[in-house]
C-alpha cells in the first residue's frame, strides 16, 4: 500500500496537547464513546508544513482515567455528588511503531486518532515488508499476527527463544504451535518452498515432562471444551485442524534381563514407540564419550583432557567383532600402524574386523568401563601415557569414577542390538528423555544434536532441521563450559546458515548462555517471574510488568522487523499435548490420519483422504 492517507473510520480521540508529543510516544485524549484496550493499533494523519502528509502508526501500551478538576482524593466524592465541578478524562499512552512514509517527525497536537484496520493495520505491523508471512498468533482483537519467514528459516535470521514460568507460560505448547503452522498447514507448505521441501523438512522434539508429547498424533479429547478454537484456527488459515500427521515416537530402551529391546513407555503401546540407543561401535565412532562429561566440574579439571585422550585411543584401536551384526566391537591391544591422532579422520574410517582374542570385546557400556579400568590398572607407563596422557593417578581415578557413576544412568542406552534415532521416517520426531537422569538427558541431547550438526555440515541450508528443546538452561547454562554447551552455542551462531534452527525454551532467560537468546530472531515470552523481568530488555518496562500477570495462552512476540513486541494469543490445539487429552485409538478418523501420515512420509507426497 502506498497511500498514506489515514483510514476513514470514526475518531477514537485526539493527540493530547497538554503534554509534549515525540516521534516515539504520544498520549491520546479518548472520545467519550470510544472503547479502547491495550494493544489496539491506531493511526494518526499529520500534514507537514510543506504540504506532505504522513501517517503515524502506534500501539496502545497504557490507559489512564482521571477527574480533571479534582485535586485531593476526597474531591472524588464531591464530584460524584455533583458538589464540585470536574470533567472525566480518559487517556491512552501510544508507542509509535512506524511513520509512513518514513519521516521522523512527531504527530501534531490535537490531530485525530483512529483505529488502524485493513491495509493500515498491515502497515502498522510492517506486513508490507514481509514477502513471506508465517502466522504466529492472534492479537487481542482476534486478528492474525505474522512473522517474516526469512527470520525463521535462516535466510535473514533464525532460531526462536521462548521464556516464561513453568506450567503457566505454555512454552512447549507455543513451540508446537509454530511447528504445526510450518509442517501441517497449506501456508507452511508454501513457506517451506513447496511440497517436496516440506516433506524433507524434519523437526526433532525432546519430551522432557512425563510422556506428554508422545500423543501428538492423536486427537485432543478436550477439543469440544473449547468451541472458540475452531474459529481461531480459521482466522489463522487452518480450516480443519487435525493432529500432527507424520510423527515417529522414541523412548529409551527399557531395562531387561532377557536382553530384549523394548521402549520404556506407559501411556502408549510398546509397538507404537521405538526404543532408541547406540551400539558400542556408534558410541565410539560418533565420539559420544564427550557427552558423558557435560557437568561444569568435569571440564574445570584435567578430567576433560583425559576424556579427549581416551576418546582418540578408542578410535585408534576400534575394530568390528568378526561375524557379528549387533554393533559389538573389539578394542584391539594395539592401534593400527598408520592410525593418526585426528579424531574426525579416525571416526570416518571404516573399522577392520577382529577376532575376540585380538583385544577386549565390548558389547555394552559396562564392558567399555571394564576396558578402561583394566587399562588404568596397568603398571606400563607407556600404555598409561598413551591412554591418559601425563595425568596423575588421582585424575585418572576421577575420570573412572565419573564413568562408573554413569553406569546405571546411561548404561541401557549403549548396548548391542539397539537402533539410533533416525530422522528419515517422518516429519516430526519426538524423543522421550523424561525418565532419564539429568546426566543421561544431557548425553542424549548432545548425541542427537551432534548427529544432526555433523550431517548438515557441508550440505547447505536445505532441507531444514528444527529442534525443540525445553529447559535450555540445563544444557547451555549461563556460566561454565561443556561440549554440549559449546555445541548449542555453535548452533545458535552458525546454525541458520546450515539450516539447523533451534526453538529453545527456558524458565529464566538470565540462566541461559547469552549467545542463544541473542541469536534468536523470534523471541516469545509468556508469564514472567517478577524477579526475572529485568532480563527481558526487548520488552518495555510496562509490558514486562504486565507479563507477570499473563494467563496461559498469552505471549509477547518480538521480531526484527517490528520495533515493538506484540502481545498475542494462540488457539487450543487439535492434537493431544499430554496423555489425559489423548483421544482413544478406536476413533476411525485418528487411525486414518495416522495411516495417511505414514504414507505421506514414505512417499514424499500428499495423499488425499
Amino acid at each position: 500500500m502506498t497511500d498514506s492517507t489515514a483510514p476513514a473510520h470514526a475518531t477514537i480521540g485526539l493527540v493530547d496537547g497538554s503534554v509534549e508529543s515525540t516521534s516515539r510516544r504520544i498520549h491520546v485524549v479518548l472520545a467519550d464513546d470510544a472503547v479502547v484496550q491495550l494493544d489496539d493499533l491506531v493511526a494518526i494523519s499529520t500534514e507537514l508544513p510543506d504540504q506532505r502528509r504522513v501517517v503515524h502508526y502506534g500501539i496502545v501500551t497504557e490507559l489512564f482515567s482521571r477527574l480533571e478538576g479534582a485535586e485531593l482524593p476526597s474531591d472524588t466524592a464531591r464530584v460524584a455528588e455533583r458538589i464540585l465541578p470536574a470533567q472525566h478524562v480518559r487517556r491512552a499512552e501510544v508507542t509509535l511503531l512506524r511513520t509512513h512514509p518514513e519521516l521522523f517527525v512527531a504527530p501534531d497536537a490535537g490531530a485525530e486518532v483512529v483505529r488502524a484496520t485493513g491495509d493500515h493495520r498491515a502497515l502498522a505491523l510492517f506486513e508490507d515488508q514481509m514477502t513471506e508471512r508465517l502466522p504466529v498468533g492472534l492479537d487481542l482483537t482476534g486478528q492474525p499476527v505474522h512473522a517474516d519467514m526469512k527470520f525463521i528459516d535462516g535466510r535473514a535470521g533464525g532460531h526462536v527463544s521462548i521464556s516464561g514460568i513453568s506450567g503457566v507460560a505454555t512454552k512447549t505448547s507455543y513451540a508446537l504451535f509454530l511447528l504445526y503452522q510450518l509442517l501441517e498447514t497449506d501456508a507452511g507448505v508454501d513457506l517451506l518452498g513447496g511440497l517436496n521441501d516440506r516433506n524433507s523438512t524434519r523437526a526433532l522434539v525432546f519430551n522432557t515432562k512425563g510422556e506428554d508429547l508422545l500423543h501428538l498424533d492423536r486427537r485432543n479429547a478436550r477439543w469440544g471444551d473449547h468451541p472458540e478454537a475452531a474459529d481461531q484456527w480459521a482466522r489463522l488459515g487452518v480450516a480443519e485442524p487435525r493432529p500432527f500427521s507424520s510423527v515417529r515416537l522414541y523412548a529409551p530402551r527399557a531395562d531387561s534381563r532377557a536382553g530384549s529391546v523394548v521402549a520404556n513407555v506407559r501411556t502408549r503401546g510398546t509397538t507404537e514407540v521405538n526404543a532408541y540407543g547406540w551400539t558400542p561401535e556408534q558410541f565410539v565412532r560418533q565420539q559420544l564419550l564427550q557427552f558423558c562429561f557435560t557437568a561444569e566440574d568435569d571440564r574445570s579439571t584435567q578430567v576433560g583432557m583425559v576424556e579427549q585422550q581416551v576418546r582418540i585411543q578408542l578410535l585408534r584401536r576400534l575394530r568390528r567383532l568378526a561375524d557379528d551384526t549387533s554393533g559389538a566391537i573389539v578394542i584391539a591391544d594395539a592401534p593400527h600402524a598408520d592410525a593418526g591422532y585426528n579424531p574426525d579422520r579416525l571416526a570416518d574410517r571404516e573399522p577392520d574386523e577382529a577376532q575376540p582374542f585380538q583385544g577386549e570385546v565390548v558389547r555394552s557400556f559396562d564392558d567399555l568401563i571394564d576396558v578402561l579400568e583394566h587399562v588404568a590398572a596397568t603398571d606400563d607407563e607407556h600404555t598409561l601415557r598413551e591412554w591418559f596422557g601425563g595425568t596423575t593417578p588421582g585424575t585418572r581415578g576421577a575420570f573412572l569414577r565419573r564413568l562408573v557413576k554413569l553406569r546405571r544412568r546411561i548404561g541401557s542406552l549403549v548396548s548391542c542390538g539397539v537402533d539410533p534415532v533416525s530422522l528419515e521416517t517422518a516429519r516430526l520426531h519426538v524423543v522421550d528423555i523424561s525418565r532419564l537422569h539429568d546426566d543421561a538427558q544431557r548425553f542424549v541431547v548432545g548425541a542427537l544434536l551432534e548427529s544432526i550438526w555433523t550431517a548438515k555440515e557441508g550440505t547447505g541450508r536445505k532441507p531444514l532441521r528444527f529442534v525443540v528443546l525445553d529447559e535450555l538452561n540445563k544444557y547451555a547454562p549461563a556460566t561454565g563450559f561443556s561440549p554440549l554447551k559449546e555445541l548449542l552455542v555453535d548452533i545458535a551462531e552458525r546454525g541458520r546458515s546450515l539450516g539447523v534452527l533451534l526453538i529453545g525454551a527456558q524458565q529464566a532467560l538470565s540462566a541461559v548462555a547469552p549467545a542463544l537468546p541473542r541469536n534468536a530472531s523470534l523471541k516469545a515470552a509468556g508469564r514472567l517471574d517478577a524477579s526475572e523481568s529485568e532480563a527481558y530488555r526487548f520488552m518495555t518496562p510496562a509490558l514486562r510488568e504486565r507479563a507477570t500477570r499473563f494467563m496461559p495462552g498469552t505471549m509477547v512476540v518480538a521480531q526484527p522487523v517490528v520495533p515493538e513486541p506484540i502481545p498475542i494469543r494462540f488457539p487450543w490445539p487439535p492434537y493431544a499435548t499430554n496423555p489425559d487429552e489423548a483421544a482413544a485409538d478406536s476413533d476411525a478418523a485418528v487411525v486414518a490420519e495416522r495411516i495417511v501420515g505414514a504414507v505421506r512420509a514414505f512417499a514424499g507426497q500428499d495423499v488425499d483422504l
